[in-house]
């Protein structure tokens, strides 16, 4: 697991849609912008790769957000406000841990919704967080029941990569009081 400073910090990071958080330059521990800042770079940003978007503002994330993940051996991200795909068992609003070694579904034994392998993917114009299933060269990326979503079909590997495992996230349960 892995923890965000402080619950204020988490809450201002609203970001709409599902992102993939890169790893921090060497000058870190510099804050070049605020939470309200990023906030708002993000507000007006199609799903994108952070590393990626990050590059073409020629700015970084905030080290408070990132003085505490362990960038040597794992990737994050970010579940967008509005990616319910998932939901509830990933929640959005949701920070992912993502191992990249791990990459094959039909390598994970699973029995039920809770201990099913949830992989992030990279799709060809978004990012998402999903189980999947794969028959030839068809991924299925499949949401939870309680999502109302539909599974898609994508090409695969023409149209989606396979970011890695997801193998520990931080999730709100309730709204603060």
């Amino acid at each position: 697991m892995f923890r965000i400073r402080t619950e204020k910090e988490h809450r201002t990071l609203a970001f709409p849609r599902t992102y993939l958080v890169g790893t921090p330059a060497e000058d870190a521990e510099r804050v070049i912008l605020t939470a309200s800042e990023l906030r708002q770079k993000l507000r007006s940003e199609p799903t994108n790769l952070v590393p990626r978007m990050l590059d073409s503002w020629k700015e970084q994330v905030p080290a408070a957000l990132l003085q505490y993940l362990d960038w040597h051996q794992n990737l994050y991200g970010f579940v967008g406000m509005k990616d319910f795909t998932l939901y509830p068992i990933v929640r959005p609003g949701s920070f992912v841990q993502i191992d990249p070694r791990q990459k094959r579904s039909h390598l994970f034994r699973w029995h039920g919704d809770h201990d099913r392998p949830i992989f992030f993917f990279e799709l060809r114009d978004s990012y998402l967080c999903s189980w999947c299933e794969l028959h030839d060269n068809d991924l299925i990326l499949v949401p939870s029941h309680e999502s109302g979503r539909q599974a898609r079909h994508v090409r695969y590997p023409n149209n989606a990569t396979v970011v890695g495992r997801v193998t520990a996230l931080n999730m709100r349960i309730a709204d603060a009081a």
